[in-house]
């Protein structure tokens, strides 16, 4: 019916199922609700649809052990295959998820990812065909329901059932082939070329005559209420935003006792304001938190917080970070005392979401720690979140939201359970490891045991295997379609792209540029520098901090920050960009603000001053580049206390930039362009003392650290030569 081609034989015969991410979840995901609520089974559609189209033993006569295919009608036969034809394509989306690269080859012993449509004890196999392969189901599946919607004597039942169900694949359809989902790496059929145009307009009409009639009598409620939603949502998705909240609250005026439904109606709003940014979805999340604790319906106070704290994060709301935590960390009950053991997850039904709900928090916790340079209390939370997911995985906990792709029936008492999208433990173990780098970036060390080169490897080390409770390992549930499949691939590649720019920033901070050349292919390549830093700030907010990254990058790379105090100009602008960075609540951004502001006062005790408090937060907050760049400063401009101070420093200052690549060379030499300059400071501290030995030992420092430098220029202009040709 939308389609050009029909669907071949071979679509019938299906081998992966499961579950997924869903498409609004990025850093740590939102527990989003799926655009129905019912009790186990995913939808129990069969159980919602009319008692006609229910082929089962209770319908057949009991004087016969076979039914007649007369005694079947055709509508309850079309609904039939169109509900088979549904349930088959969700045992596609896992093959249609794990990238044909992605290797199948056990090697070693490992265990392989099961294949969960079949068994669990059937190890995953790759399917080319598998994207296409959902999508022709649901296209057939559309086909069949179309069909029985043309028979004209269709009791009002079977009309509203034929009509939610072509809603609900109809929508899986529509975002598959809106946002031309086919999945990296899996074929589709290139002639079958959906019309989103008339497929979402049959949906409306569908959709919203099912609605009419579902209205008519109290026993076609449950269905009632999922076209609302439906109907909702198909607003949303035309960019219909005033329309959906319009018809959110005029649902939610309509539904006073429907308490799982009010909530589904809540959480579909804040899924798209999400969506557009909107600060209204501060507003109601307290209106959906409210409405729970008036009813005292725990499950769901915790998962308003939830979603808050993570609309804060990832809309940079930096300002309610604190509270949102605090609000958090009370529904769960994890006290603000580190010393204090992280709540039990129990033992119970809900111990899955439990554990769910408390690693978000921890997670988020850490990344606050060490954005506001607590780096002490966020070394503490991550702790207490890889002891979490030690126990949850020896326990079992999330083997079933494995199995489905992280859906969980969130207890209402007294009403329907609500089925929501919690981040799949596949996702969840990638961030785990992604919030340990972010929250402690620590470049010392040797490379086995510099954090974040560690765990960089650690979470990419069997990236191209389909290994058993890794990245690649999850199913996909009845609730789930192509869109949330090639999402959550996405996902993956992009935790591991982050992943990639935090162990090259290690690599480059440690002057290991061989190792980041895989990475950074432009290093010491000062024109083009000047461009990316240019096309960067062409592409984000300029006010934003990534902004002012890339203006104090720019002016770096122009040389712009030699000198300060001799030009006005840029001494001005400077200024401004310190006091920016000092109104920032991350720990970086202040100190390096305070940095910058010493580099630009011409009071002497001022500039002193500035670089106390920058020290101080460098220290707490464990940042070891920031440290070098103040004794760097406080050996040649400034001089605090006596000699023996100052020669501290400098031993500080070298032992620190040896730790940053040293114990990995033969010459020892770490961070090159610092471990230049306290090497050279060293001597002529040793040569003012009339140490000649250790001054000889200096100079002998001094020239590994330039032989070093010679062979990093060498590179740069073969590099250079190779890229701008020149």
């Amino acid at each position: 019916m939308y389609s050009t081609s029909g669907v071949s034989g071979q679509q019938h015969h299906a081998h992966s199922s499961s579950s997924i991410y869903a498409p609004t979840q990025n850093l740590v995901a939102s527990p989003y609700p799926v655009s129905h609520h019912g009790s186990s089974n995913d939808l129990k559609r069969r159980k919602l649809s009319p008692d006609s189209h229910q082929v089962s033993s209770s319908s057949t006569p009991t004087s016969s052990s076979t039914s007649s295919p007369s005694t079947v009608s055709t509508p309850a036969l079309l609904y039939h295959f169109a509900v088979s034809a549904h349930h088959a394509s969700h045992r596609h989306l896992q093959q249609a998820f794990v990238h044909p690269s992605i290797s199948t080859d056990p090697g070693q012993g490992m265990l392989l990812a099961p294949l969960y449509s079949l068994s669990q004890s059937q190890p995953f196999v790759h399917d080319s065909e598998a994207a296409a392969k959902a999508l022709g189901l649901q296209l057939m599946a559309l086909d069949f329901l179309r069909a029985g919607l043309a028979y004209p004597n269709l009791s009002e039942k079977e009309r509203v059932a034929f009509g939610l169900e072509f809603g609900i694949i109809g929508l899986k359809v529509y975002m598959s082939c809106k946002e031309d989902v086919k999945g990296k790496g899996k074929k589709t059929d290139k002639n079958r070329n959906v019309d989103t145009a008339r497929l979402i307009g049959d949906m409306q009409e569908i959709v919203g005559q099912s609605y009419f009639i579902s209205q008519k009598q109290t026993s076609f409620l449950q269905m009632r209420l999922q076209l609302e939603l439906l109907n909702i949502r198909l607003a949303f998705l035309q960019s219909k935003g005033n329309l959906g909240k319009r018809m959110v609250q005029h649902a939610l005026a309509n539904n006073r006792d429907q308490a799982s439904h009010r909530y589904a109606l809540y959480l579909l709003h804040l899924e798209f304001l999400e969506m557009s940014g909107s600060m209204d979805f501060i507003i109601v999340a307290n209106e959906l938190k409210n409405e729970a604790q008036a009813k005292n319906h725990l499950h769901m106070i915790q998962l308003a917080a939830l979603t808050t704290t993570r609309f804060v994060f990832i809309s940079r709301r930096w300002e309610l970070v604190a509270q949102s935590l605090a609000d958090l960390s009370s529904t769960i009950g994890l006290s603000d005392d580190l010393t204090q053991p992280i709540p039990p997850i129990g033992d119970g039904l809900d111990r899955t979401w439990r554990a769910s709900a408390l690693i978000h928090c921890l997670s988020f916790r850490a990344l606050w720690e060490g954005r506001v340079g607590n780096d002490g209390n966020a070394k503490v939370w991550l702790r207490h979140i890889y002891t979490l997911m030690d126990a949850t995985s020896e326990a079992g906990v999330f083997i079933q939201i494995r199995a489905n792709g992280g859906v969980i029936l969130l207890d209402i008492p007294g009403y329907t359970p609500l089925q929501v999208q919690v981040t799949p433990p596949n996702i969840l173990y990638m961030l785990t490891y992604l919030t340990t780098v972010v929250s402690r970036r620590d470049f010392t060390g040797s490379n086995a045991t510099c954090k974040n080169i560690l765990h960089s490897n650690a979470l990419r080390q069997f990236e191209h295997v389909v290994r058993a409770d890794d990245m690649w390992d999850t199913g996909f549930s009845e609730i789930h379609g192509s869109i949330q499949s090639q999402a959550q691939q996405k996902e993956i590649l992009a935790i591991i792209g982050e992943m990639m720019i935090e162990r090259v920033t290690a690599l480059l901070f440690r002057s290991d540029l061989e190792g980041g050349y895989q990475h950074a292919t432009l290093v010491g390549i000062d024109p083009l520098a000047e461009r990316y830093y240019n096309a960067c700030l062409s592409l984000i907010n300029e006010e934003s901090e990534f902004g002012l990254i890339a203006k104090i990058g720019l002016m770096g790379s122009k040389r712009e920050l030699n000198q300060l105090l001799e030009d006005p100009i840029r001494r001005e602008k400077v200024i401004d960009l310190a006091e920016r960075c000092k109104g920032s609540t991350s720990a970086m951004f202040i100190g390096a603000g305070h940095l910058l502001a010493s580099l630009t006062d011409e009071n002497v005790v001022n500039s002193k001053k500035q670089l106390s408090t920058a020290y101080e937060i460098s220290v707490k907050s464990n940042n070891n580049i920031l440290r070098l760049l103040i004794f760097a400063f406080t050996t040649s401009t400034h001089h605090y206390g006596g000699r023996d101070r100052m020669y501290r420093q400098l031993e500080t200052g070298k032992e620190l930039a040896k730790l940053m690549g040293g114990r990995d060379r033969q010459d020892g030499v770490g961070q090159v362009v610092l471990g230049i300059w306290f090497a050279y400071r060293l001597k002529e501290y040793f040569r003012q003392e009339g140490d000649q030995v250790r001054a000889a030992q200096a100079r002998e420092t001094i020239k590994l650290h330039m032989n070093r430098l010679d062979e990093i220029k060498k590179q740069g202009s073969a590099l250079s030569t190779a890229i701008l040709g020149k």
